[in-house]
């Protein structure tokens, strides 16, 4: 810091000696009453300034041998307040000069433009114009010549003559110096001059052009681009002021309304890109309001020099440079603050903001004093352009790292990701067998009651293990803002009790008593998932059991409201640099065995069900509150079971013969799902993996293939894109395909459909699913188009148009019992969300009516209302691009059939 304050200060200190030796050199020599003495011919130039003869509303003949006024007036300045005139700036006038150099010597002249219409003669003899004076506004006509011209030597010595007039901006007069020497001296500093201007211009363009770039290559970095644009805007507003280069392929003569918009216009929108870039730099340091207000009123300002006439805008230079400098000293006391918390960058980036400082406060001290048109801040900038460009590319350098470590986590993330879907599929497989074979033996009646007890115990063991595997996925798709959260009526109270059962031994294994508060059997429903709500509760209460400590109790409390509380007590206290960071992955305290997931993946769960879970911790203990939606509404009794599909038993005994080839490397599977087909009509074949399927398919070709996904020797999507080659090969009736898979991700379905695939289905399969999907492709044309989409795989038919009406049997759907109590408020939610699709169908919010459409299509279609579910795809799909008449209209005709849909229930016993 103190290495920093050092060079602030010498920068300062550089500054102030450029000013003075600027102040110094414009005092000497001075004109006095009309006449500056030159005593030897000047080996620099000359700055012709001090007292000049002064005509006013008088055009003076510049052919004058004698002085020909009585008035003066200090040059360079405005004469605004000049004695002898009215105040103001607009008007005409001239002023006169007679150089008294050495005879027999010669000098040239640098006729640097006045700002307004001027016309400069040497001897009588016209050498330079800016546009045309004239005695009106209308008869004036201001220009700015495309570079500053320097004329022939005249014989000493020599009769100025300035003619002005201003109507076009706030300073009239004489407010920029002319210069005198002989030419070879004006064009050597002319020269050096260009070459100074050059080389800064180069560098605000090369730098912008880096920093333009690095934006190209990585566009998510939005800095590079403003800073890039800053550099543009600066080094326009730098040639402006300066030896406009960038006027050179104009015409000679450019107006003064375009050059006099380009230059504040440059001006405006490099403070504001400055700004931004220092916003963008440091977010937390800036604050954004701050830099809203700012923006706002260059905002308003640019539209002044858009709408209005230079002489009315040019009054913002005086405010405008005032706001600059309060702006950058805020931010300037902002990176100090931030660099004595050592911040490298905020240290390198007050050292151009100090620069920028200081020339911003000279130019506005020095704002109407005589000098040559130069700014200082152009300088300031300069020193200011190494600072964020430094910054830039320390980020940057950080950044292609970071890409680099990036990369490197993302490849183990998705080797993660791939272990642990294998380990799902791994895990699925054994469980399809199991629970398979516990619905089989469940409805065996030869078993004794306490026969059927233990395999109820078996099966529900099996479906909780399975509910775990699937949270696993659930998890990663929370972090990653892609879980679809099937919303459902959950007691939370029996959840609550249940968790406290299951961790009593637990408890009293580590000596904590659990104290549940607000135990009353009413249940306390809430809008979420059963299992979700499991795994927050238990892992909170696991976790108070761990820090409360031998003898300590825990306390449960539930409180009903909207939304639903729940608060779990523990008396230890969390530390503070825990705390800081305590539902922060990988953050964990004081347990040996700790992963740090636990309340990370518990607050996941709660927001995926738009709760929150908190924490407060200190002297008293550390409570942890979990707060959820509580449900709204009783629950709509169930629809009349009167017009119920016809039973499964009818329609499989109506069924011809059909050859089953069923291929899976578990043989449990093989066996679980063959049971599941009843015989007749079906007659199932079964093959290991899928060369052996290929081979019993060259045997004998089946009506259906049940396949697994992943096999050895050849996977289930190479055996479906054989057979459909050689299905086409061999003009083979078409065969009806479901794959079966434990990934039960979209992407799995996609491959599925795109290999040829009629049905997609997740592990487990139960025999009701299995049996509805072969019901349905038995509903189907017998030819299957090559080109389905992998959506057809969850559709009655293979390209549903989305538009179809809905038949009757579309308007009735039956619902395993186990979902009496759900399923009537999930169809309530489906409702909720097309009103919501009508309302932004209406209000034209397409993207909002896409997010519906496609949650509703997920839901409805996962509980078999497949007609519902085709429509919210339709309505997916177009919602881009479709009339917003015919939006409505379906999302109408969605509503309407949800209203009509007829219910039955079938009992969980049923085969049907």
């Amino acid at each position: 810091m103190h290495r920093t304050s050092r060079l602030a200060a010498f920068l300062l200190a550089a500054l102030l000696v450029l000013v003075l030796a600027g102040v110094a050199g414009a005092r000497a020599p001075q004109a006095r009453q009309g006449v500056l003495d030159v005593p030897a011919v000047p080996d620099r130039p000359l700055a012709l300034q001090g007292q000049w003869g002064f005509a006013w509303q008088q055009f003076v003949d510049p052919a004058w041998q004698q002085l020909p006024t009585q008035g003066f007036a200090p040059v360079p300045s405005s004469w605004n307040t000049i004695d002898g005139k009215p105040a103001g700036e607009n008007g005409w006038g001239s002023y006169v000069l007679q150089v008294n150099c050495p005879v027999g010597a010669s000098l040239a002249i640098e006729a640097v433009g006045q700002r307004t219409a001027s016309r400069l003669f040497v001897n009588g003899t016209e050498v330079a114009a800016h546009g045309r004076p004239g005695p009106s506004a209308q008869a004036s006509w201001a220009a700015v010549h495309n570079r500053v011209p320097i004329t022939r030597e005249f014989a000493c010595p020599l009769r100025l003559t300035l003619q002005i007039s201003n109507f076009d901006h706030r300073a009239g007069g004489f407010v920029r110096p002319i210069w005198a020497g002989p030419s070879d001296v004006l064009e050597r500093a002319r020269e050096a001059r260009l070459v100074e201007h050059a080389a800064l211009l180069t560098a605000y363009l090369v730098t912008g052009a880096v920093a333009l770039i690095f934006f190209a290559v990585r566009p998510r970095e939005p800095v590079p681009l403003v800073f890039g644009l800053f550099c543009v805007a600066i080094a326009v507003y730098t040639d402006m002021i300066g030896e406009r280069l960038f006027l050179r392929p104009l015409p000679d003569q450019v107006s003064w309304f375009g050059y006099m918009r380009v230059e504040y216009l440059s001006w405006l929108a490099a403070m504001a890109l400055f700004l931004l870039t220092l916003r963008g730099l440091f977010p937390v340091e800036i604050p954004r309001r701050a830099v809203d207000v700012v923006l706002a009123m260059l905002g308003l300002a640019s539209l002044a020099v858009l709408a209005l006439p230079p002489a009315v805008y040019s009054y913002l230079v005086v405010p405008g440079q005032a706001i600059a400098v309060v702006v950058a000293v805020l931010v300037a006391v902002a990176m100090l603050r931030s660099a004595r918390g050592g911040n490298t960058d905020a240290r390198v980036l007050l050292l151009g903001m100090l620069a920028v400082l200081a020339t911003l406060a000279l130019d506005l001290l020095m704002i109407d004093t005589p000098g040559p048109d130069r700014k200082f801040s152009t300088l300031g900038f300069a020193l200011f352009l190494l600072s964020p460009a430094v910054v830039i590319a320390r980020r940057m350098t950080a950044a292609l790292n970071a890409e680099e470590r990036s990369r490197a986590l993302e490849e183990n993330a998705r080797l993660r990701e791939d272990v642990e879907r294998i380990s799902r599929h791994d895990l699925k497989t054994p469980l399809n067998s199991i629970l398979g074979a516990a619905r089989l033996l469940r409805d065996d009646a030869r078993l004794a009651p306490d026969q059927q007890e233990l395999v109820g115990v078996l099966q529900r063991a099996g479906l909780r293990m399975l509910e775990m595997v699937n949270l696993s996925l659930g998890l990663f798709r929370m972090e990653t803002g892609t879980y679809a959260l099937r919303p459902a009526a959950v007691n939370l109270r029996e959840v609550v009790s249940r968790v406290l059962v299951d961790l009593h031994p637990y408890a009293e294994e580590h000596g904590v008593a659990l104290q549940w508060r607000g135990s009353h059997p009413a249940p306390v429903q809430v809008r979420g998932e059963e299992l979700l709500c499991y795994s927050i509760v238990a892992n909170l209460v696991k976790n108070a059991v761990e820090a409360a400590g031998a003898g300590a109790q825990v306390d449960v409390t539930l409180a009903a409201g909207d939304p639903v509380s729940l608060s779990v007590h523990n008396p230890g206290a969390v530390p503070p640099e825990i705390a800081r960071r305590f539902f922060e992955k990988y953050v964990t305290g004081r347990k040996i065995a700790g992963t740090g997931l636990g309340t990370y993946s518990a607050r996941l769960m709660a927001r995926a069900q738009h709760g929150e879970l908190r924490m407060r911790t200190g002297a008293q203990g550390t409570t942890l509150t979990l707060t959820l939606p509580a449900l709204k509404g009783a629950l709509p009794a169930p629809a009349s079971a009167g017009t119920a599909q016809a039973p499964q038993e009818d329609w499989l005994r109506a069924l011809p013969a059909r050859e089953v080839l069923l291929v899976d490397d578990d043989e449990f599977t093989r066996l679980v799902t063959s049971r599941m087909l009843p015989h007749p009509p079906f007659h199932v074949e079964t093959a290991s993996n899928g060369q052996a399927a290929a081979e019993a398919m060259l045997r004998r070709w089946p009506h259906y293939l049940l396949l697994d996904m992943e096999m050895p020797l050849r996977s289930g999507v190479d055996t479906v894109r054989w057979a459909r080659e050689h299905e086409a090969a061999q003009g083979l009736a078409p065969l009806r395909v479901i794959m079966m898979s434990g990934n039960d991700d979209e992407a799995s379905a996609a491959r599925a459909g795109q290999a040829g695939a009629d049905r997609f289905l997740v592990k487990p399969v139960s025999r009701e699913r299995l049996l509805a999907a072969l019901r349905e492709l038995e509903r189907l044309q017998p030819v299957r188009p090559a080109s389905a989409g992998p959506s057809a795989l969850f559709q009655p038919h293979p390209a549903a148009p989305g538009n179809d009406a809905p038949r009757a049997e579309d308007e009735q759907v039956v619902i395993d019992a186990e979902w009496s109590e759900v399923f009537p408020n999930f169809l309530q939610l489906q409702r909720e969300t097309v009103d919501a699709m009508a309302q932004a169908a209406a209000a034209g919010r397409r993207d909002e009516l896409r997010f519906l459409a496609h949650r509703a299509y997920g839901a409805l279609g996962a509980m078999g209302l497949n007609w519902a579910a085709r429509q919210s795809r339709a309505l997916e799909h177009g919602a881009a691009d479709t009339p917003e008449p015919e939006l409505q209209q379906r999302v109408r005709a969605l509503r309407e059939h949800l209203d009509r849909l007829q219910v039955e229930y079938r009992p969980a016993d049923s085969t049907s």
